[in-house]
């Protein structure tokens, strides 16, 4: 799970540092006017960025000539659904291009094509691009990739990771630059290539902030948030542009949008930090309370919790945490993969082996092998 993190982090950014946490209430103690207007934090005007000026235009499936001879060159046409994608993805990844993996390049379909790498979203347009110029009907999908706590358990990361969802008659395939670690029971939906060009802008934003460039990342993240002005987390990573910057008053605001559009909890978090630092206790400690309610609702950082506790021998604890897990989200078999191994512990063989069984009945096939080999070996026991 750690590696998938680490491989998708820029498929959609919300990056937000943990304090200590205090108590959660239902209104904020303090009401804080918005000192910035949405128009005038994407006006430019505080970056001295000009109000006409815009980031270069990215057409993300636009097919050109070299292109165009690749595909006939290894997709013969007449050839059923299923086959030309099997060749297309063979001509992407063996045959033809043997695109490079770089995490941090987010490229148009041509440009990947060019350069021959890119990171999963430059694969996935490379691939919708040329699977609609061979005729087949594919989506952009954007797949919620769970929540990733650092050892200290101080840092949050929210992923949103994108793959392409194929159509074909009666069934549906799934096309995964990352597949041997794409889990079907994770929530995912259709995007709009709108909606696929707002998650482009938004990488691109994050590219250039973390080089330092704040002129070139605020050009794409007032792209993204030109084309669609109600998405939180591209308000947060403004917000963290403007804080970058020591425009505190506009990355307030800039959070406090992204908190009213979603209640992004990487959003609360960046308040917690910039109330603390503006002196504003009882502020910072309300939006710290915040990210502890979220954090103790979401199912995965009661696998966090629960994985300490299995490291502290406290295996009562864990078994009541990945419970509470499994109540929140069933379908999760790393969830009974852990109650299993809290089970062995303790030396409930047979508990130890139903936990696996559910396991082994939400797993994908690469770790219902290893749940196999599990079962077996208790089967021996």
């Amino acid at each position: 799970m750690q590696r998938l993190m680490e491989k998708l982090l820029r498929a959609g950014v919300g990056l937000a540092a943990i304090l200590v946490l205090g108590a959660c209430v239902a209104q904020p103690p303090v009401e804080r006017a918005v000192l910035v207007s949405n128009s005038e934090l994407l006006s430019g005007s505080r970056l001295g960025v000009a109000a006409s000026a815009r980031a270069p235009a990215a057409a993300l499936t636009a097919v050109n000539a070299d292109m165009r001879d690749f595909l006939r060159q290894h997709v013969p046409e007449g050839l059923g659904a299923t086959r030309t994608i099997a060749l297309i993805l063979q001509a992407i990844l063996d045959d033809g291009l043997q695109l490079r993996y770089d995490n941090f390049r987010t490229l148009t379909a041509a440009e990947a094509f060019d350069s021959r790498e890119g990171n999963c979203m430059s694969f996935t347009n490379l691939f919708v691009a040329l699977a609609r110029e061979a005729g087949i009907k594919v989506h952009y999908q954007e797949v919620e990739i769970p929540p990733s706590w650092t050892a200290e358990g101080d840092t949050w990361r929210y992923n949103l990771h994108i793959n392409a969802l194929v159509k074909l008659p009666g069934a549906e395939q799934v096309v995964d630059f990352n597949l041997g670690d794409y889990d079907p029971a994770l929530h995912r939906r259709v995007l709009t290539d709108e909606e696929a060009l707002v998650r482009y802008h938004n990488n691109m934003g994050v590219h250039w902030m973390t080089a330092g460039e704040r002129e070139r990342a605020f050009l794409q993240f007032r792209e993204a948030l030109l084309l669609r002005p109600r998405t939180a987390h591209v308000w947060t990573n403004l917000g963290t542009l403007y804080r970058r910057g020591g425009d505190l008053a506009a990355a307030e605001s800039s959070y406090l949008r992204a908190v009213e559009l979603a209640d992004d909890a990487a959003a609360s978090s960046n308040l917690a930090r910039l109330y603390a630092e503006l002196g504003e206790q009882a502020l910072s400690d309300w939006y710290r309370g915040r990210v502890q309610l979220f954090r103790q609702q979401n199912p995965y950082y009661l696998l966090h919790l629960a994985r300490e506790a299995y490291a502290s021998a406290d295996y009562s604890t864990a078994d009541r945490l990945l419970r509470r897990a499994i109540r929140k989200q069933p379908q999760e078999h790393e969830f009974y993969r852990w109650l299993g191994l809290n089970d062995l512990q303790q030396g409930d063989t047979r508990a130890a082996a139903a936990h696996f069984a559910q396991a082994l009945a939400h797993a994908d096939a690469e770790s219902g092998a290893r749940y196999r080999h599990k079962l077996d070996l208790l089967a021996g026991h």
